[in-house]
């Protein structure tokens, strides 16, 4: 099951990459370079099949590519939310907890265990984008009434990220603790529910892409 959802995810993902590539971007600042996001998550998925398929492929690599990348998405996110808030305030907060997640983050990846997989970096990262969802909701609720929020691409973008990581975080937070209970061919079932949710995230950006798309021609 697992396998099949990586190809499925890497498919819609791939088609995501493509359309945040080539839909019009002079309409909102923050769409521009958006497409570093579905190919970050595009690499992952192709660094996971291959080390699926490939016996050969080293596992140390495996993990320092996913690792790389890990941190390379918690750049964008943060940046992302850096450009659609204004407050100086949540500048601020937005780069403290970024640059604590990040040192933490690259420790535990590069410094203490660099071949092996540590979903708790992974969950510490969720609960940062969670915060900065939470932050962007505080303040677009204030304006709910002088405008439409649905028409908005950063609200569909924002509600896929917040929904992924919330719905995400208990299967990598308690990742160790679900291989110790159940087999290993029912523990990744169980994970690739996570993979699944990845899959929702990138439906949410396609409204975004059909959104930005409708400010473009307006």
């Amino acid at each position: 099951m697992n396998n099949a959802v990586i190809w499925i995810g890497t498919g819609i993902i791939f088609i995501s990459f493509i359309t945040a590539l080539l839909i019009p971007q002079s309409t909102k600042s923050y769409m521009k370079g958006f497409f570093l996001c579905p190919l970050m998550a595009l690499l992952v998925s192709l660094n996971s099949i291959c080390g699926s398929l490939f016996l050969m492929y080293s596992i140390n690599l495996f993990f320092l590519i996913q690792s790389f990348l890990f941190l390379l998405d918690l750049l964008f996110w943060s940046k992302f939310f850096l450009t659609i808030l204004n407050h100086k305030s949540d500048a601020v907060l937005i780069k403290i907890l970024t640059a604590t997640v990040f040192l933490i983050a690259f420790y535990l990846l590069f410094v203490s265990k660099v071949n092996k997989q540590n979903l708790h970096t992974v969950a510490l990262s969720t609960i940062c984008k969670t915060i900065f969802c939470v932050i962007y909701y505080s303040r677009l609720f204030k304006y709910l009434f002088y405008q439409n929020i649905l028409s908005e691409p950063s609200f569909w973008i924002v509600t896929g990220v917040i929904l992924y990581s919330c719905l995400s975080l208990p299967f990598y937070g308690l990742n160790s603790y679900i291989k110790l209970q159940f087999p290993q061919n029912i523990s990744s079932s169980i994970f690739s529910i996570s993979n699944i949710l990845i899959i929702i995230m990138h439906l949410f950006f396609a409204k975004a892409y059909i959104c930005t798309i409708r400010l473009h021609k307006a």
